[in-house]
This record gives C-alpha cells, structure tokens and sequence, in this order.
C-alpha cells in the first residue's frame, strides 16, 4: 500500500488549518460542528496559508483533576502517545513511505465489547491538530450555500471546494492514504436546523452512514476498540510539509520568547539544539516577525504542573535556533530564548455534559480543547508593509486538553421512558487503555491509589527524563520532573 501513493496519481493528501475566514461560519458546518457534534479550533486552509506552531520544545503536565480520575496508568498512556510523536523523524528526513496507509487502526475486541476509547489514541489525535492538521472530514467543503426561490421549501445551490493537497506535488486531491473520497450533501434544513455539510465518504460504493477514516489527525475517526499502531502516511506527509526547515512563512514567536542574536559568518542552518535550565529568565518578545522556516520537529517534554502536596511549579528556560531567511546573507540562525512558567499542554479531567435547563438535547462532549493562533502582522518589504498578504498565523503552543470524566450517561423522557430499561440515548463511552496483546484492557477510573499518584508526581521517570536525543534536538538531564 505504500507504493500506492507513487503508483497512483495524488492518491495520498493532507489538510491544514488555520483560523476561520469570514465564510467559514457554522451554517456551513465550520468552527461549531453540527453535522459531528463537536468543535474545531479553526477552519481548513488553502496552500500555504496552514498554521504550525514555531516553537521546538513544548511541555505538558497534568493537573490534579487528572491525576484523581485517570491516576497513574492515564499519565503512562498519555506519556506513551507523546513518546511516539517524540520518535518522529525530522521533517526533512521524513520518508512518509515508512508509515501505513491502511490499517494503523486495529481493533482490540474485548475493548470494542466495551464501548472503550483508547486515551492514548485520542492523544495522539489532538496533537495532531494542535501540530496544524486536519484529516478527512475536510478533503471537501462547501464555500456557498444559496436559497433558491420555492416552493418547496429547503432548495439551496451549494458550492463545494476541494482543501486537501497531495504530499508530493502539492496539488488538491481527493485521496487520503489511497482511498478517493467523494462527497453527499447533507442539509439540516427539513429539520428545521439551518446547517448543510458536504460529508466525505470512500468512492468504492460504500455509503455515507459507513465512514472509513484513516488519518490520525481525524478526530472522529477513532472507533470504540479502535487503537492506533502510530501515524499514516498523510499525517507524516502533513508534518513534513508543515515543519520542514525549507517551508519558510512570515511569522512572529510565541509571546514568552526572546531573540537573543541572529547567526552569521555562513547561510547554512546551524540546526536546533537546546539547553534547559531553571533560571526565570525574562518573559516577552522583541521580534516583529520575519521570513522563518519549520522548526523540523516538536520534541514534548513532561514537566511538573500540579502537586498533591502543593509544591510550586520551577520555571524552565529553553534556548533553541529557528531557521530565518535574511536578505544578504540567506539562510540564518535565529537564536531565540524562552522561559516556561507553567507546562504549555496541560491535560485535565472535567464534567463536559451539557446539563443547562432548557437546551435539550442534552450535549456530550467527550473532550474539549482549545488552543490561540498567534496574530501576524504583513511583512514589510522596503519599509512598506505589504497590507493583504496572507500569511499563516502561529500556532500556540498553550493548550488546555480536558477529558470528560462523566462516563456514560443515559437520558430518559416522561411520561413512557422512565426506568433503565426505556432509556432514548445510551452514549456508552468509557476510557480506556489497551493494545493487540492479550492484557486485559485498563478502565477508568483507575482506582490508583494516592501513593501511586505521588510517585508518578515526583518522580524523574517520562519523556525527556534522562539525557536523550531526538534527531539532532538534545535534551538535558533535567527536563523531566525533578524530585523535590
């Protein structure tokens, strides 16, 4: 299947995004998804226009509503799911041949008996998107939609578009890791809800109530029981596209990074390095953008963000270079400093069920997560900014990931369905951890006790603990949780 994206023409893609445009409104099913009962940071993108986030090194944590439902072996899972993202090659090095095209999903049956959803799975998923891809539920959308006069009622002109680009030439396509996705309308408005969509499914005659998605960045392609063996081709393929160091777009840095100098004496790229220390370090920016290439890769670092025994969080200063084009001397070295006050992704546990009096249906979340884009101004080009250019906007490298942890739930409605066994709706989603051994699936709550909590807290053991590199990008010793 791997030769299939070189033998077939376009037959692999990816989407990127960015912040929504004035069009992408929820009537088209963007941001607010009515169609998938979900949201989106932002809408899909045309070339060159998709965000990345531009700084090397993020760092992520847990707080205590965290630890108290999923404990220990929800930390190990989300640790597991970062160690894999933190396994990736560099984007330049990237073979996405490497990666499989079909059946990275496998299915754990005695999960799927269960109605389980794999937490490392779902990690993966939403970094994904916080890295700046969408998957399958954006190869089409719709641009316009159109009244046409009546009767009847509900006759509309839709305008669907194409956003997914295939990872070798770049040029739109339908294929998402060899499959050739068409696309049914779907319209709310017979329902009385003002909402139409262009819903994606496989073109080898399997209808549109049978989605096949196969791309890890597509949230809602994770099945109860499903888990994934890593990532697929067209994720790779989108990472490699976004974070290569040849990819350079007018950018600003996150607010809490400082340049310290820009390289010289030479125009090659002297490559990303860092030194971690716990100085505080000085918060604020004195860069207004410039022409900057991908950073290569996102290395994630676990570092302390809450405490049982309510032990303060230690600054950490990250320095790291950043590819910058200059206008004499090409290609430079951006060094840049930046001082971390708490973990930039911190996961958390909440209630998600919409529970308000009156806005029945009832809404059940089973994530939430948010992250900013960070404004760009337009370049300025012989002291003239050039007011119209589009440039893509920054990804923030903060994000608050919650979990619901309200799992499952039932609804009942007088005056016939008032007892368990007349229930309307039965979501049936529980969290859980398993994989293709014959080891019994982990659901949560866990029951860790606080002991186990503790030593997961303060102890020296996840990504980045030890001395260790990743493909050019060198961590020090001690970029883990040190011990109190």
């Amino acid at each position: 299947m791997a030769l299939a994206c070189a033998a077939i023409q376009s037959a692999c893609a990816f989407s990127v995004f960015g912040p929504a445009e004035s069009w992408q409104v929820p009537t088209l099913d963007y941001v607010t998804r009515y169609y998938y009962g979900s949201t989106e940071p932002g809408g899909p993108k045309n070339f060159g226009e998709g965000s990345r986030i531009n700084t090397p090194i993020v760092t992520y944590g847990y707080d205590i509503t965290f630890l108290t439902y999923f404990g220990a072996k929800g930390v190990a899972a989300v640790d597991s799911a970062m160690a894999v993202l933190n396994a990736l090659p560099t984007a330049s090095s990237a073979a996405p041949s490497k990666f499989l095209m079909q059946g990275n999903q496998q299915i754990n049956y005695t999960a799927q008996a269960l109605d389980l959803t794999d937490l490392k799975s779902m990690v993966m998923s939403i970094m994904l998107e916080h890295m700046g891809l969408n998957g399958e539920t954006h190869v089409w959308d719709l641009h316009v939609r159109d009244s046409l006069p009546g009767p009847p009622p509900c006759l509309f002109e839709y305008l669907v578009i194409n956003r997914n680009f295939d990872p070798a030439r770049y040029l739109p396509t339908a294929y998402v890791n060899g499959i050739n996705y068409t696309y049914k309308i779907w319209d709310g408005c017979s329902n009385t809800v003002s909402v139409a969509d262009a819903i994606e499914f496989p073109a080898d005659g399997a209808s549109a109530a049978e989605l096949t998605y196969s791309a890890v960045s597509t949230l809602y392609a994770l099945e109860p029981g499903g888990y994934y063996l890593g990532l697929s081709y067209d994720d790779m393929g989108g990472l490699k596209y976004l974070y290569s160091k040849d990819n350079l777009a007018f950018e600003v840095l996150d607010p809490t990074a400082v340049v310290s100098s820009l390289g010289s004496g030479g125009s090659s790229w002297e490559g990303v390095t860092s030194d971690i220390t716990n100085a505080v370090g000085t918060v604020g920016s004195n860069f207004l953008g410039g022409y900057l290439g991908g950073v290569e890769k996102i290395t994630y670092v676990k570092l302390p963000s809450d405490s049982l025994l309510g032990v303060g969080f230690t600054p950490r200063t990250f320095s790291y270079t950043i590819p910058m084009l200059t206008q004499n001397q090409g290609v430079q070295s951006l060094h840049v400093t930046r001082t971390v006050v708490q973990p930039d992704v911190v996961f958390s546990a909440a209630d998600l069920v919409g529970n308000t009096v009156g806005a029945a249906p009832f809404l059940y979340n089973a994530y939430s997560r948010g992250f900013n884009f960070i404004t760009t101004p337009p370049p300025v080009i012989n002291g003239v900014a050039e007011v119209g250019a589009v440039e893509p906007e920054v990804i923030s490298p903060q994000e608050t990931i919650t979990f619901n942890n309200v799992t499952p739930f039932w609804v009942n409605e007088s005056p016939s369905f008032l007892d368990e066994q007349s229930v309307l709706e039965y979501p049936g989603l529980y969290w859980g951890s398993f994989d293709g051994t014959t080891n019994a699936p982990i659901l949560y709550p866990n029951g860790s006790s606080l002991s186990d909590l503790d030593e997961e807290l303060f102890s020296g053991a996840g990504s980045g603990s030890a001395s260790t590199t990743w493909d050019g990008l060198s961590l020090g010793t001690n970029a883990g949780v040190a011990a109190p």
